[in-house]
């Protein structure tokens, strides 16, 4: 997070959230159905310390074939070193050898995109909490993932770890089919069904592309991107959309 958060930016963040859970239980008294979109990675999900679990085990593993790597993690001490990729985050870290960099991202998306090591994400703080509040408010909770169906079963874990509503009425786990399928596409074809099942009141993301397309597909819902990590190409966030930094509600 790189933006500055004052006490008015947050007083807005507790109004334009507050605001999302008013309008689903209005909706539910007059027996309408509302649905809230929440991405994983980014939005409700810290996913740097899987990356840093990772990164470990494959310094232990490997260890006298990564010395660089070693060395770096044995004075780590700040996630905020944890880059959107890979390949930037050994940079950040020293690991500079093009050989022993090309083995070490080989090791780490065989572990990073399987279903054991999601439960080392974090959710962010606030959460939990928030996304509770509105499926306990009538809205069907819509987890809208770039994560791909063989991940399914660690994703679906991992959120019951932590307390957040999955598997039951009232929420819908939505995958890719493909891992190699782009995010945007994905997201862009989802929209069509999810207008078919209701209105969309509300929508949480982290990355601006998708931020950007779930937007204009649902024009009158409450859109919000969340300030965490996100590609470094993407393209920039258009008007009306809310910026908030975690899912707390100040009082």
């Amino acid at each position: 997070m790189t933006e500055s958060w004052s006490p008015e930016r947050q007083a807005a963040q507790n109004e334009q959230l507050q605001q999302v859970l008013e309008r689903i239980r209005s909706k539910t008294e007059n027996d309408t159905s509302s649905l809230a979109i929440f991405d994983l990675d980014g939005t409700l999900f810290d996913n740097r310390a899987r990356t840093v679990y990772i990164l470990r085990e494959i310094a232990d593993q490997f260890e006298t074939r990564l010395p660089t790597l070693v060395e770096a993690l044995d004075g780590f001490e700040d996630l905020s070193l944890i880059q959107y990729g890979v390949g930037a985050t050994l940079d950040r870290l020293g690991v500079a050898d093009p050989a022993e960099c090309a083995f070490i991202q080989e090791q780490w998306a065989k572990r990073f995109f399987s279903d054991e090591y999601q439960r080392f994400d974090i959710p962010l703080p606030g959460a939990k909490s928030f996304v509770c509040k509105v499926h306990e408010a009538g809205a069907t909770v819509i987890y809208l993932t770039g994560r791909d169906v063989n991940m399914l079963v660690g994703l679906t874990e991992s959120l019951r770890m932590y307390g957040f509503p999955v598997g039951i009425v009232g929420t819908m786990m939505l995958t890719k089919k493909l891992f190699d399928e782009e995010d945007e596409v994905f997201k862009r074809n989802v929209g069509a069904y999810l207008k078919r099942l209701g209105e969309v009141v509300a929508i949480f993301e982290n990355e601006p592309a998708n931020s950007n397309l779930l937007k204009k597909a649902f024009p009158g819902a409450a859109s919000f991107f969340v300030l965490t990590q996100h590609r470094p190409d993407a393209p920039a966030l258009e008007g009306g959309i809310h910026k908030i930094r975690d899912f707390r509600i100040r009082r």
